[in-house]
Order: structure tokens, then C-alpha cells, then sequence
């Protein structure tokens, strides 16, 4: 099983998303060798010719790698924060404890498993936070409890609050911040919209959760396979600090944002910061993803001094 050849045949697919996802797996300098060992022999088993690996057999070994390292239940502890993935750990993450986070949560599950619309979860939460109201208030915890309980333990992707502020302040943030952090997957394309709400939080808050998990490091960047083997991941050259997210905006997509995993925290009625919908698709598809990708390329190696990292999606042969 010839891998490292599957990757670069696949980079020269004429569908932008497969090219795109080979392109990750072969440009990232993150992940280790003990990493992708794990992955490789989760690949071996779903193999029914191992000379005849096709796209379907990498992506179901994705998922199955996902769900035994990365999103497993909420008391597992992925692999992004164990030793094996040290490599991507960011160490100095707590000097500034009181930096803001911010993360977009659809919450089309929660809003389904507590028999709730957005609006409905509005109302509680406007009543609860008056005070006066003691239903709403215990409606309130039990939305909140009930979340907990059907999130799982994989990875938090978030951006520093500061950095994406003019997104997250905007009166349109859910368009404006989805498009911003590169969440390609919260698209409409003709499907309903979405509702999502935006989570803000304390890093302090990250650090605790390690020190309560007994975690050894609170947040690393983020790698193809930490949930990266889609068209919108992009990695970044390892001299960079922090990840950097693909702006959906093809003609913005040499704006470098922050991006960083972090442990999982427990939701409460403070984190959550607003409520909104996601009705309109991006602009990042065929042709302008390849654009997106390669504007983006070109900042990193700007920004890293690294000329041979990566490879222009245009003009492969």
C-alpha cells in the first residue's frame, strides 16, 4: 500500500475537494509518524485491495480514526493532547489566562434533543438572565445540562477574540465570523439554515479544565487528523505558532487567523454570548477554492519564509 503515491495522484484529481484533501495530508508538518501509524493500520483494515486504495476507503478510515482518537465520549482525552501528538502542542498557551476565545456551535442537535426552537431558547435564556423567573431559569440548566451530556471529548477549534473582533461584533456574525474561521461545512446550499450560537470564554477557563482532567498540555494546533481531511483545513508550515484559518472569501483568503484545539470546557449560561442563524452559502467552491487555496498558500510561505512549503493548486499537471 503504496500511501505517499495515492496522495500525489489524488492532488492531480480534477475534483478540486479531493485534490484538497490530499494536499493537507501531504503538506502537513505536525502530525507524527506515531499519529499517522495509527491511521495507516485503521486504513489497512478497511482495505479490501491494498493496490487499489480509492477515496472512499481514505475516508472511511478517517471516521473510524476520528471516533477511536479524536471524538470519542467526553471523558476520553483525544489524542491531540496526549505525547504522541507533542509535536503540535502549544506550551506557552496560558501566559496571557485572560485572553477571550470565541467558537461557532451549530446547534441544531441540542436545540432537537431539548424539543426547542431558537427562538424558544431565546425567550428562556432573556427570562432567566432577568432573574425573576425561576421556570426559565430551571429550563435554562437543563438545556445547558442536556448539551453536556451529547457533546463528545474531541478537540474545541477556536479563535483568539481580539483577532476576529469586527467578525464577531458585526450585526451579520454568523456569516461574517463562519466565513472568517473557515467553517466551510456550516454552508446552506439550498438546505435549512442552521442555527448556531457563539461561544465566548476565558483561556483560563481551558487551563482549568486540563488541571481538572489531568491533562498534560490544554491546546495544540491543529493537524489533518484532528478532523482536517476536508477542503477548508489548511496546515501551516511548522515554524508557525498557531494555525491559520481559510477565509471563505476567496479574495481574502491571504488573511492569516489565529486557530488553535483546545480541551474540552463544560458549557454554562455564561459562554454562550449569542444566538443567530446560518442561511446563506459561502462563495469558497470549485474553481474559487482552488483560488482560495493557493492565496492562502502564498501567505504562509510569506509569513514562514518557507518557499517549498506546499504546492499551488493551479497549473498541476
Amino acid at each position: 500500500m503504496d500511501t505517499q503515491a495515492y496522495l500525489v495522484r489524488q492532488s492531480r484529481s480534477v475534483d478540486p475537494i479531493e485534490a484538497a484533501v490530499a494536499d493537507n495530508c501531504r503538506f502537513d508538518e505536525r502530525a507524527s509518524a506515531a499519529r499517522w501509524q495509527q491511521f495507516l493500520e485503521i486504513l489497512e483494515q478497511v482495505l479490501e485491495d491494498p493496490e487499489d486504495l480509492v477515496p472512499g476507503d481514505w475516508a472511511e478510515a478517517n471516521t473510524k480514526h476520528l471516533d477511536q482518537y479524536v471524538a470519542g465520549p467526553k471523558v476520553s482525552v483525544p489524542d491531540a493532547f496526549l505525547a504522541i501528538n507533542r509535536d503540535a502542542w502549544l506550551t506557552g498557551i496560558g501566559n496571557n489566562p485572560n485572553q477571550s476565545l470565541v467558537r461557532i456551535e451549530s446547534l441544531t442537535r441540542a436545540l432537537n434533543n431539548a424539543q426547542l426552537s431558537l427562538e424558544a431558547l431565546r425567550d428562556i435564556l432573556t427570562r432567566a438572565d432577568s432573574g425573576r423567573d425561576s421556570d426559565a431559569q430551571k429550563a435554562a440548566d437543563s438545556f445547558f445540562s442536556s448539551w453536556s451530556s451529547a457533546r463528545d471529548g474531541r478537540p474545541a477549534f477556536a479563535a483568539f477574540y481580539d483577532e476576529v473582533k469586527e467578525e464577531a461584533d458585526a450585526d451579520d456574525w454568523p456569516h461574517a465570523l463562519r466565513d472568517r474561521l473557515g467553517l466551510g461545512h456550516y454552508g446552506t446550499d439550498g438546505g435549512a439554515p442552521m442555527p448556531v450560537a457563539l461561544m465566548r470564554y476565558r483561556l483560563a477557563e481551558v487551563i482549568s479544565a486540563q488541571a481538572d482532567a489531568k491533562l498534560p498540555i490544554a491546546a495544540a494546533l491543529p493537524t489533518v487528523l484532528d478532523g482536517g481531511m476536508h477542503e477548508f483545513f489548511f496546515p501551516v508550515p511548522r515554524e508557525e505558532t498557531y494555525g491559520a484559518t481559510l477565509h471563505l472569501l476567496p479574495e481574502q483568503a491571504d488573511t492569516l487567523t489565529c486557530e488553535i484545539i483546545h480541551c474540552r470546557i463544560e458549557y454554562t449560561r455564561p459562554h454562550l454570548w449569542k444566538l443567530g442563524w446560518i442561511h446563506q452559502p459561502h462563495a469558497c467552491k470549485d474553481a474559487q477554492l482552488q483560488d482560495a487555496r493557493d492565496l492562502h498558500l502564498i501567505a504562509l510561505q510569506d509569513a514562514s519564509g518557507r518557499d517549498d512549503f506546499g504546492e499551488p493548486m493551479q497549473g498541476r499537471t
